[in-house]
Parts: C-alpha cells; sequence; structure tokens
C-alpha cells in the first residue's frame, strides 16, 4: 500500500473483494470464571493466538465468489490479506451466509470467517 492511498478491499488467496465490513478478530482465550462453593476461582489456559477467528462480511463479483466458494468447498487454505497489507498465511475459509446484492445478481454479499490452522 501506498501512502496517501485508501484501499476498501481485501485479498482471499487470488480473489480481491470489492468492499469489507465490520472487520473483527476473535480472540481464542481460554480462560473461564469457575464457580466453587463460598467463592470462585480461575481456569486459565492462556491466549491459543492459533484459535483466533476474523470475520467479516465482504461484496465479490460472480466470478470472484465462485473461486472463494472453491476455498470453502475444498477446504483450500489461502492467505488473507487485510485492509493495511497485513497478510494472515494458511487461513481456512468459512462462509457463514451469501446472498446477492439488492439489484445487482452478478454481485454476492458474503458473510466470513477465516480462521487459523
Amino acid at each position: 500500500m501506498r501512502w496517501g492511498v485508501i484501499t476498501i478491499h481485501i485479498k482471499i488467496g487470488g480473489v480481491r473483494t470489492l468492499d469489507v465490513e465490520n472487520w473483527q478478530t476473535i480472540p481464542d482465550d481460554r480462560q473461564q470464571l469457575v464457580e466453587i462453593i463460598g467463592g470462585v476461582a480461575v481456569q486459565d489456559f492462556g491466549h491459543i493466538e492459533e484459535g483466533d477467528k476474523i470475520s467479516c462480511n465482504a461484496t465479490l463479483t460472480a466470478a470472484g465468489w465462485e473461486t472463494v466458494k472453491g476455498y470453502w468447498d475444498n477446504r483450500i487454505l489461502v492467505s488473507v490479506e487485510d485492509e493495511s497489507g497485513r497478510v494472515f498465511p494458511n487461513m481456512r475459509v468459512v462462509v457463514k451466509s451469501y446472498s446477492y446484492v439488492q439489484q445487482f445478481a452478478r454481485y454476492y454479499k458474503v458473510s466470513f470467517e477465516f480462521w487459523r490452522v
């Protein structure tokens, strides 16, 4: 990314999205509060970075959707590049939902999760 150039997309494998919304990381924090008689205790197995998930919604062309759908259907691990240019290698693509973009049947709105493996 060049300084001053604003990008509004991500890259999933070889597919560049048209936009991205709600990009967020869901950390795999393995601690929990355990209720015991007379109090509480914390069971803590740490933060497991490999278990972190990234979720977002993105718009793709029909051709882009077919390629990404192939990654998902065939469980192909791909690199995912975020808006800042940070690359997350070997991510599993998980499609949570998809639909046509209203009035534009050749474009898809897809809800994704990306898992580190």
